[in-house]
């Protein structure tokens, strides 16, 4: 077994459990590559932890046990996928929902390694070449401990000779049909990296639609293919779509009609949102609760967005929209972004611009997004509901 050797004084993080294995806290490594094992050990030579080489968020890679003699094979692989199985058994039982996450990474003890499941269909994201290695033990245990009616894959990492795609089973012809809360969406797991859904934001779609949209005018910016318009349809006056892309144009309309909604009845735009604000503005439309869910980086012809540098911005574009007693949603998915540095930001904006607001509350992951008490980028979601005062 190759090792690699902590500098001295950072053995107590990973004694306490730290799961990412980063490189600056390693002395010695030797010839370390993807996929390889290794037990990480003190400067003095004691064994904490073995882990696999997964270079991944600036780390070497991630702990897989702190048993010494334990064996990294398919048996292992089904040890931890039992106990995420009977961890989500709730999911497996709700009425009214069929797609939610069966494996969350280092949550569930290994890193670099997300399993989703829509209606039946199992879909397996690889973050790393190095758990991409244990491909095949990954697979057979996954096929032993969960039931499924098919079996895809992406890889998340650079590669030009992996491709991702249908893996095993009964292939379905996509768009497959997913239900969320009563909510019907169109779901595609050979078609790029995104499927869809993010069904991290599950509860906050609920969260919306039960307390944010009846009798409300809905403004959903970033809105890829509408989940939050259509969950809100249901209760608001009118919902509006805005997204850049041309694709989420019908990728929305074919999700309203599925849940029974003339599209035509609801506004879609596809626009720049900062070009949106404008239009707005010039047309007097304002809205009851606007969402704001951008993606953590993003650039288009015109210009870079950052979520830690240029979110002030969208809700300063945002409040000369919003109605008296009006509802932000507020929300990011960037790791690195910490929860308290959000919230101030948001305290910081709204007091330059002098305005009276209350935080209703703070959402994070649901449950079946299961995170690491000793990791806080896990916990990667972040949504502030803040409403307007009189």
């Amino acid at each position: 077994m190759k090792t690699a050797i902590l500098n001295k004084g950072k053995e107590t993080k990973y004694i306490n459990g730290y799961p990412l294995i980063e490189e600056e806290d390693i002395y010695q490594q030797g010839a370390l590559e993807s996929g390889d094992l290794f037990h990480l050990k003190t400067a003095q030579g004691d064994y904490i932890a073995t882990g696999y080489v997964g270079f991944q968020h600036k780390g070497l890679g991630w702990v897989l046990t702190y048993d010494e003699a334990a064996v990294i094979d398919q048996a292992f692989f089904e040890n931890v996928f039992e106990l995420a199985r009977q961890e989500r058994d709730y999911y497996y039982r709700i009425d009214g929902t069929n797609a939610f996450r069966l494996f969350n990474g280092e949550g569930d003890g290994v890193g670099g390694l997300t399993i989703d499941y829509y209606n039946g269909h199992l879909l397996i994201q690889w973050y790393s070449r190095g758990i991409y290695a244990f491909r095949d033990d990954i697979i057979a245990a996954i096929t032993t401990v969960f039931d499924y009616t098919s079996i895809y894959e992406k890889t998340r990492f650079k590669d030009s000779n992996i491709e991702g795609g249908f893996v095993m089973g009964d292939a379905p012809e996509f768009p497959i049909v997913i239900e969320e809360n009563f909510t019907f969406y169109n779901v595609h797991l050979d078609d790029g990296p995104m499927t869809g859904i993010f069904l991290d934001q599950k509860e906050v779609r609920k969260k919306i639609r039960d307390y944010y949209s009846a009798e409300r005018r809905v403004l959903n910016l970033f809105s890829y293919t509408g989940a939050f318009s259509v969950i809100a349809a249901s209760e608001a006056t009118q919902t509006t779509s805005v997204d850049l892309a041309n694709r989420s144009r019908p990728m929305t309309e074919e999700n309203f009609g599925l849940n029974g909604i003339d599209p035509k009845t609801q506004a879609l735009y596809v626009m720049d949102t900062f070009d949106y604000y404008k239009y707005a503005e010039r047309h007097g439309l304002t809205y009851d609760t606007i969402v704001i869910d951008p993606p953590s980086f993003a650039r288009n012809k015109k210009k870079t967005f950052s979520v830690t540098k240029d979110y002030d911005k969208l809700i300063k574009g945002a409040l000369p929209l919003l109605n008296r007693k009006g509802t932000l949603v507020l929300s990011t998915n960037h790791s690195m972004y910490p929860l308290k540095s959000f919230k101030n930001m948001i305290k910081r904006t709204m007091t330059e611009l002098g305005v009276s607001y209350r935080i209703d509350e703070v959402m994070g992951l649901p449950k079946d997004f299961k995170t690491h008490t000793q990791y806080k980028p896990s916990k990667y979601l972040k949504v502030v509901f803040v409403t307007l005062m009189d």
